[in-house]
C-alpha cells in the first residue's frame, strides 16, 4: 500500500495543498524536530509513524499527484464518508456542503454588520450620519462576501 486516501496528510504535516515540496519538508522537520513529534525526542511513535506516512507521500511528486487524484476521486463522492452526496446512491443529486456553509457565513456577517450599523446610528441619532453609515456597512459586506467566497476555493 503506497498511501491511503482517506488520511488527510495535508493536515498531518500542517501545509496547505499546493505548498511546495520545499515547505513541505520544512513542515515535516519542524514537527518532527522542533515540535518533539520524534520517538527519540519523546514524542509519540504511532503520530511519529504518520507523520512520517505523510512525509512520504507528500515528499515524492509521482506519489502526491497520484494521492491528490485519489483524494479529488473521494471528494467527489461526498468526501471521507466513502459513499456519495446522496447517501451511496452513485449519480444521484447532493447537497454542496461547502457552498451551503458559505451561503450561511454571508447571512450571519450580513446579519451583524446590518445590527451593528442600525446600532450605531441609535447611538449617533445624527440624520447626516445614517447615509454614510448605510454607506460604509454596504462597503464592509462587500468586502466581507468576498473574503467567505475566497475561504471556500482553497
Amino acid at each position: 500500500m503506497q498511501f491511503r486516501p482517506e488520511i488527510d496528510y495535508y493536515e498531518i504535516l500542517q501545509v496547505h495543498p499546493r505548498a511546495s515540496p520545499e515547505i513541505v519538508k520544512k513542515a515535516y522537520r519542524t514537527l518532527m524536530g522542533e515540535m518533539r513529534a520524534h520517538p527519540d525526542l519523546g514524542g509519540d511513535l504511532e503520530r511519529a509513524k504518520l507523520i512520517n506516512e505523510a512525509y512520504r507521500v507528500l515528499g515524492d511528486q509521482e506519489l502526491r499527484r497520484a494521492y491528490d487524484r485519489a483524494r479529488d476521486g473521494r471528494a467527489a463522492w461526498g468526501g471521507s464518508g466513502g459513499g456519495s452526496p446522496a447517501g451511496g446512491v452513485p449519480g444521484a443529486p447532493g447537497l454542496d456542503f461547502e457552498r451551503l456553509a458559505g451561503g450561511a457565513r454571508k447571512v450571519i456577517l450580513t446579519v451583524a454588520v446590518v445590527a451593528a450599523g442600525l446600532v450605531l446610528a441609535r447611538i449617533l441619532r445624527s440624520p447626516a450620519l445614517d447615509l454614510a453609515d448605510l454607506i460604509a456597512m454596504l462597503l464592509v459586506l462587500l468586502r466581507i462576501w468576498g473574503q467567505v467566497s475566497t475561504l471556500g476555493r482553497t
